[in-house]
């Protein structure tokens, strides 16, 4: 029998599949892959958008399909939610940096302002590259309330419907717990540039609260794996056993699989509470919280003095060692001795902080750089120069010296291993000792 070269050739491709359907599959998103960036980079958005939108929902987890994917959207005029929550995901794995500024697009063409001008100021692309994307007429179209957007409405019955076909988990507003640690836990949770919440209690949006929650949860969780892993570590250290090492292996590498899908989780649920409680406000108006940031720091007012007429007897089982980061990476160990009280006098100004890192002319190292965009996204850094021409990085401002441990503890186990206290006395910074005295032997 005679088979032609087209059917031989049909028999070899359709064999091909069955042997190795993955590889053959990974070729054509690959190849796909090529395709609809050659279009993306020459700016034919209208080609590049449904091969885009065929890979993202092969790999939905991918970052810059996500990024491709929302900026394709946009180019296309239509601005809809699966535009924003594609731009979220690549702006939490920062792929690229320039997924703020298209962010910023989002909000603006929608007419919310203030999310706009936020997610505008967090874009920090080169000054070439805000000349390609026309930066400054944007943010300054969009401080003067001026849309330059046309927004494809389309079929209202379609408008704003996510085309990415992964069910999005809606978070249950009524029955959803609020752990214990949460509901007393003091931070400092920026909303947008005028607006820092530090309780659970300040969220206005139901749906924000819970998204925070998550987050918080998810924290916790990370903290309990990474406690795990390094335990798994030592004992992979002490054994010698060849199929035991194995195994301890391969619980390690999955645990670390665990504990950065967490932390992806984490950060996508911090920067969606900030969006969802910025819109409350948006629609709510400057007014209202201009009276809500007023009363938040009414409270904090009252917080500050009831830790200030506080002295708790803090004890400390061992000598504390405190990791000082310096400018070349490398570590400085300084042993304090045991500390179970601080005195000072009623009229000194003594606040503790947590220092993170400190970098000659703030030149900061790529690991560090790292940790502080993952820690700035949950709390605010503060910065100083001292007379060494050191940049100092600070968390916390706290009177009382027990909470400003507590923070310490945290920090060291949200990755910044580094973290010890600082001591500041009526705005002068001096060794801690000076300020926390030992309690005499008996």
């Amino acid at each position: 029998m005679i088979v032609s070269r087209k059917c031989l050739a049909l028999i070899v491709v359709s064999s091909l599949y069955v042997l190795f359907p993955n590889q053959l599959l990974s070729q054509e998103i690959i190849g796909n892959e090529s395709l609809a960036i050659e279009y993306f980079n020459e700016k034919n958005y209208e080609k590049a958008l449904p091969i885009f939108t065929q890979l993202i929902n092969k790999s939905p987890g991918n970052a810059m399909y996500n990024y491709y994917y929302g900026v394709s959207l946009l180019k296309n005029n239509r601005f809809e939610t699966a535009a924003k929550e594609a731009l979220l995901n690549a702006a939490v794995d920062k792929t690229p940096s320039n997924s703020n500024f298209y962010l910023g697009n989002y909000f603006h063409a929608l007419g919310n302002w203030s999310e706009a001008i936020d997610f505008y100021k967090r874009y920090d692309g080169s000054n070439k590259e805000r000349r390609e994307l026309e930066y400054d007429k944007y943010f300054n179209m969009c401080v003067k309330r001026i849309n330059p957007f046309k927004v494809d409405k389309g079929d209202p019955k379609d408008i704003f419907v996510d085309t990415i076909k992964v069910p999005v988990a809606k978070p249950d507003e009524k029955n959803f717990p609020i752990p214990d640690s949460l509901r007393v836990e003091w931070f400092n949770f920026q909303i947008n540039s005028q607006l820092t919440y530090h309780s659970i209690y300040d969220f206005r949006s139901e749906a924000a609260k819970i998204l925070f929650t998550k987050a918080w949860i998810a924290t916790g969780k990370n903290d309990s794996i990474v406690k795990n892993t390094d335990i798994l570590r030592k004992a992979h250290e002490e054994t010698h056993n060849v199929s035991t090492r194995i195994v301890l292996v391969q619980r390690i590498v999955d645990a670390e699989q665990q504990s950065y899908q967490l932390l992806r989780d984490r950060e996508s649920y911090f920067e969606q509470a900030r969006v969802k409680e910025a819109g409350y406000w948006e629609k709510t108006g400057a007014d209202a919280m201009a009276n809500f940031i007023t009363e938040i720091s009414e409270r904090e007012k009252v917080r500050a003095e009831k830790l200030l007429n506080e002295k708790p007897k803090v004890e400390i089982p061992e000598a504390e060692v405190q990791v000082s980061k310096l400018a070349d990476d490398s570590l400085a160990i300084d042993k304090q001795p045991v500390i179970e009280e601080y005195a000072s006098d009623a009229k000194d100004n003594i606040v503790f902080k947590v220092q993170i890192g400190s970098f000659l002319n703030g030149k900061m190292t790529p690991a560090f750089k790292t940790r502080y965009a993952k820690l700035s996204k949950f709390r605010t850094i503060d910065k100083y120069s001292d007379s060494k021409k050191y940049v100092v990085y600070t968390i916390g401002n706290f009177t009382n010296y027990k909470d400003a441990s507590l923070l310490k503890n945290q920090l060291i186990l949200e990755g910044a291993k580094g973290s010890f206290l600082a001591a500041f006395k009526n705005g002068v910074r001096v060794p801690v000792t000076s300020i926390v005295k030992d309690i005499p032997a008996k």
